[in-house]
């Protein structure tokens, strides 16, 4: 439902400004507080872009209107959010609204020909939502795979979702009630890679009472894309997982292999031609090999006790510190030291919840390991050398006495074939491979002998065109 109603007694509404501006306010379901709102944008020179209410007031299923601006809401006799967007935003993207068939969830699509956010991004997503308590207190009217869904563009998700949780107010006492019916909100945010936007502690709601205390946002959070769009700007983008070699799919890949050709070699050999010409040929090969091999998921052993809970902590915990040592205010410092303890304290619960499901399930065969958690591990012990103390000062004196230096090698201008020395062969690069063991540590592109060993199975020749007869 759209209302394109405009009063005639106010004047036009200033256009805004490039940056995009977005507002969030609960209304009380009053008129005056929506008037208000709008009312105080006219002191500054522009307008915001958009803006998003929670319980905004409602006649007769029809919604205020404000000069200047277009209103979505759910199509019901009493929305629960609403929707406020400047008619000069709408002139340059397309808003579509998103109704769930509910009364406090509503979603935007924003689209533009342009690129967004300095990727290649042509849309993102908003969704407003107002949740209040059920029958059950301890259940919400909006859960939380309603409002982090799993979409292919950056989301931002704010509301006022009547939750409290240390990690947007960390210095209000909570019962065990709020703190269990709000995790579950944050760890399904951490786990979808949304990061929050509200600054912890800050006060954002002033009651009109005198006897109640301010309070903060709840949660509003921004997930800049998802884990599966290859189109992430790399800052935001995880480390890629690790490739699991020795289940290479042989069978598919063998005929890519057979076919493979590596290009004809530069001419005129130079170093730099030389290197770009079998960089250019590993990398298409590479990329074959990649294609057939499957990733590895992370391992539970690195840290068992992590949580996405931790996860949120510990963001929120480097957050603080940055903004204290930014702005280097009273309140600032003790909202840092505040989220610091609340995330070392985390740790050192979980870890020992941890230690003690461990050793409740302990069997025989694990003793050996309860041992060495509980009494950790022999201080390293280092052989002494004359003039040296430290690992770092050993390993240089190792060096210098085992392997001397030698002049730096000038590499020529241009490269040309050794006139005696005889063209390689496919078996001299099969006994070189042989004496390779399988299990060493690869290279830089962590690619291991055992792979090689099988594409030289599979066509010698791929790896006999690099050889000195061939740059002739």
């Amino acid at each position: 439902m759209i209302n394109r109603t405009v009063p005639s007694g106010c004047g036009p509404a200033p256009a805004p400004q490039p940056p995009l501006s977005i507002v969030q306010h609960n209304c009380l379901g009053s008129w005056n507080v929506f008037l208000s709102l709008f009312e105080s944008f006219k002191e500054p020179t522009t307008y915001p872009s958009i803006v998003l209410l929670q319980d905004p007031p409602v006649n007769k299923a029809h919604l205020p209107s404000f000069n200047g601006f277009q209103s979505f809401f759910p199509p019901v006799r009493k929305p629960q959010v609403a929707a406020y967007i400047h008619m000069s935003f709408l002139s340059n993207y397309t808003v579509l609204p998103r109704f769930k068939g509910v009364d406090d969830v509503l979603a935007l699509d924003v689209s533009t020909n342009e690129p967004l956010f300095g990727a290649d991004f042509h849309s993102f997503r908003v969704i407003n939502a107002y949740s209040t308590n059920t029958v059950d207190h301890h259940v919400h009217s909006v859960l939380p795979d309603t409002l982090f869904p799993e979409v292919g563009l950056p989301l931002l998700v704010v509301g006022d979702l009547n939750i409290h949780n240390p990690l947007s107010d960390p210095l209000r006492s909570f019962s065990p009630r709020e703190i269990s019916s709000s995790t579950r909100y944050f760890e399904k945010a951490a786990g979808a890679g949304f990061a929050l936007l509200n600054a912890p502690g800050e006060y954002t709601r002033f009651s009109l009472v005198g006897n109640a205390r301010p309070s903060v946002i709840d949660l509003d959070g921004l997930r800049p894309c998802t884990h599966h769009d290859n189109s992430c700007p790399p800052s935001l983008s995880q480390k890629p997982p690790r490739l699991r070699w020795a289940d290479t799919d042989w069978e598919s890949l063998a005929p890519a292999i057979r076919a493979f050709g590596v290009p004809p070699a530069p001419i005129c050999p130079t170093t730099s031609k030389l290197d770009e010409w079998l960089s250019e040929s590993l990398d298409h090969l590479v990329a074959h090999l990649k294609e057939h091999t499957p990733v590895s998921r992370p391992s539970h052993y690195s840290k068992p006790w992590w949580s996405p809970h931790l996860t949120i902590l510990r963001r929120e915990y480097h957050k603080a510190t940055r903004s204290a040592k930014k702005h280097d205010t009273p309140h600032m410092r003790e909202v840092a030291n505040t989220s610091k303890a609340g995330y070392f304290k985390a740790i050192k619960a979980a870890k020992n919840k941890h230690w003690s499901s461990f050793l409740l399930t302990a069997t025989p065969q694990s003793l050996w390991t309860a041992k060495r958690f509980a009494y950790g591990r022999s201080q390293r012990r280092f052989p002494s050398l004359p003039g040296a103390e430290t690992p770092q000062q050993m390993n240089q004196v190792l060096l210098d006495h085992f392997f001397s230096p030698k002049e730096p090698f000038t590499p020529p201008l241009r490269l040309r074939p050794h006139r005696t020395a005889p063209p390689l062969t496919t078996e001299e690069i099969a006994a070189a491979l042989s004496k390779c063991s399988p299990t060493s540590a690869p290279g830089p592109d962590g690619i291991p002998h055992s792979t090689w060993k099988r594409v030289n199975e599979i066509n010698p020749s791929i790896l006999l065109e690099p050889s000195p007869h061939s740059s002739a």
